[in-house]
Formats: structure tokens, C-alpha cells, sequence
């Protein structure tokens, strides 16, 4: 993966650096670290583009093979600071963005593929997510707003019988949070709300529709120990819920669609010396997955997803001005019922 960057700030009443170099691939050369300040966290928290002021990042994506046919998890990214307090930016993302649990990323529950599975209805899957977001900073305060929709649609009018529609779209939220809680503490906060919906008008019979309603919490601290040493807590939540509309032979039939729910409690800690940083730690992870029962034909079922521990651990050193060296590790031990 390839990362553009400009720009670095300190904000030394948070006692915290934002680095030069960072985005999607220096989190994933870390071991996927979800310890570490990173410019990529805009992505979840819009708060932070309070401090990555005249900004420009991106990724040219990424393959598993030697020649790939395109890059996986292309974007780009700019935010500009249009007074003291107010910064603004944008985010164009493809559908197969990298962040998780943000609003960048598309029909994570595959509400399309599931409709199109129900009925057939051909609907397009969504790409090229367009993301506004702006940050408004107030004392050692900053607060962040984002915004995202994406939209497909399909019709079609033959010469000899009805039209079809087939339409889907999403909507999102984003609102975040980054300040000083004492001398010692800062928090990093953010809530988002995702409304991924599809239709299908058939040429005859009512309509179809699916519709979800996606909620993601992150938080984070950072308490310091000293200049060098920081203890960093972490939560996150994510659910996702939905109901569909399907058409029958007499009108239409509401069902429950499967539901998602992820907990992760992580414990970290960061260590920075120079241009040496060490940051990881464990973590718990809760997933479960319901798939609704279905009359006559199935019960609800359930199937639940433990990690522990979780280790993310990651070390960065500045070797020279333009080059870092990275290391990442990645151990997962659970049980899945």
C-alpha cells in the first residue's frame, strides 16, 4: 500500500504528536494497531482533523497477487483549515475502502447481495462513497462532523411490457470528540450512524424493500505516565439491524434480517523514544451473528465468536528523514459456538 502525506503538528497541551507519515498501511504494518494516533484516523473520528490541517493522503490499494488487476482499497483524502477553529475536507472511497466501522466503507451487511438474493432484483452494488467532514476546534477541545451518502440505481423499459426499478443508497453520520479530561488524560471519541437501503419495483406485483440500520461507538484514552510512556484503553462497539419488505402473492411479508453485534475491551500500551515507537496490546472480542428464524422451515440461530487474548503489538523506527522501518504481529486464540 502506498500513503501520501503533508503536514505534522504537536499539540503539546495534549501531550501527543501527530506524525508526518501514517494512513492505512502504517496501521496494518503495525500489527492492524489500534493504539497509535494516526492521520487515518480521521476516517473514524473527523475530530482529528483538527490537528492534520492542510492535509492530502490516499492509497493506491493493494494485491495479494504479483499483478494484480486493480488495487484493493483505493482513496483520497484532503482537509483544509479555513480559520484558526474550522477545518473542512473530503474522502472519495471505493467499495472496497479499508476502514472499518466508519462511514466510509459501503454496505458493510451486504444489503444489496441480500436482496438480490431474495427476489433476483439486480440491484447495483454502491461504490464511490463521498464523505464531507469538517472539525471545529475550542480550547484544548475539538469536535468533528462527517458526512457520507453513495447511491445506485436501475431501471429498465422494454418496448413490449412494464418497467423496473431497482434503486440503493446509503446514508451516514459520523460525530466525534478529542480533549484533555485533566493534564494527564485525553480522550478520543466518536459515535456513527449508517442507513444502508434497497428497492425493487418488479413490472407487476408490490415492491421489495430491505433496509438497516448500522451503529458504531469508538473510544479511546491516553494517560501519561511520562514524556515517553502512555497507557491506552480502548472500546468499541458496533450492531447492525434490519427488516425487509418482501413481496408475496397478496401484498407483502415484513421479515427480521440477520443482526451483528461486535464488542472489543483492549488494554494498550505506546512507547515513544526519539524516532523509536512501540505500541500493542491485548484485547477481548465479542462477535455475534443471529440469523432469524423462519417459519416452518428453520429456527434462530446464533453463533457466537470469542477472542482472547487478541494481540496487536507494532514497532516504528525513523531510519532516515523519507524512510521508516515497521514490524507488526498479529495473534488471535478464541472459540466460536
Amino acid at each position: 500500500l502506498i500513503v501520501i502525506f503533508v503536514h505534522s503538528i504537536n499539540d503539546t497541551n495534549a501531550q501527543i504528536v501527530t506524525e508526518q507519515s501514517g494512513g492505512y498501511a502504517r496501521l496494518q504494518s503495525m500489527g492492524a494497531n489500534p493504539y497509535i494516533i494516526d492521520p487515518f484516523n480521521m476516517t473514524s473520528n473527523p475530530a482529528w482533523g483538527a490537528y492534520y490541517d492542510n492535509f492530502l493522503m490516499g492509497d493506491l490499494g493493494s494485491t495479494q497477487t504479483a499483478f494484480g488487476n486493480d488495487g484493493a482499497g483505493q482513496f483520497i483524502a484532503a482537509n483544509f483549515r479555513l480559520s484558526p477553529s474550522l477545518t473542512v475536507g473530503a474522502l472519495l472511497a471505493k467499495n472496497d475502502f479499508g476502514g472499518l466501522l466508519t462511514i466510509g466503507q459501503l454496505d458493510p451487511g451486504s444489503l444489496v447481495n441480500q436482496i438480490n438474493n431474495a427476489v433476483g432484483a439486480g440491484i447495483t452494488n454502491l461504490d464511490n462513497n463521498m464523505e464531507i467532514m469538517a472539525s471545529y476546534k475550542s480550547g484544548s477541545h475539538k469536535f468533528g462532523f462527517a458526512l457520507a451518502y453513495a447511491s445506485s440505481s436501475r431501471e429498465s423499459n422494454p418496448a413490449g411490457g412494464n418497467s423496473t426499478e431497482a434503486s440503493a443508497s446509503q446514508f451516514g453520520l459520523n460525530f466525534g470528540y478529542i480533549g484533555n479530561m485533566g493534564s494527564k488524560f485525553l480522550l478520543d471519541a466518536s459515535i456513527s450512524l449508517v442507513l444502508p437501503g434497497a428497492s425493487y419495483n418488479p413490472a407487476t406485483g408490490a415492491e421489495t424493500s430491505f433496509g438497516q440500520t448500522n451503529i458504531g461507538l469508538n473510544a479511546r484514552g491516553f494517560y501519561t505516565l511520562s514524556p515517553k510512556f502512555k497507557i491506552v484503553p480502548a472500546f468499541t462497539f458496533q450492531s447492525f439491524t434490519g427488516s425487509a419488505d418482501v413481496a408475496t402473492g397478496d401484498g407483502t411479508t415484513n421479515t427480521d434480517l440477520p443482526s451483528t453485534s461486535v464488542i472489543v475491551l483492549g488494554a494498550g500500551i505506546m512507547y515513544q523514544s526519539g524516532d523509536f515507537l512501540f505500541a500493542g496490546g491485548p484485547s477481548l472480542v465479542s462477535v455475534g451473528i443471529t440469523q432469524p428464524a423462519v417459519e416452518n422451515f428453520s429456527p434462530e440461530l446464533t453463533t457466537s465468536t470469542t477472542l482472547f487474548p487478541a494481540w496487536n503489538l507494532g514497532a516504528e523506527w525513523g531510519m532516515l528523514d523519507w524512510l521508516y522501518a515497521r514490524f507488526g504481529y498479529i495473534s488471535l486464540t478464541g472459540s466460536v459456538t
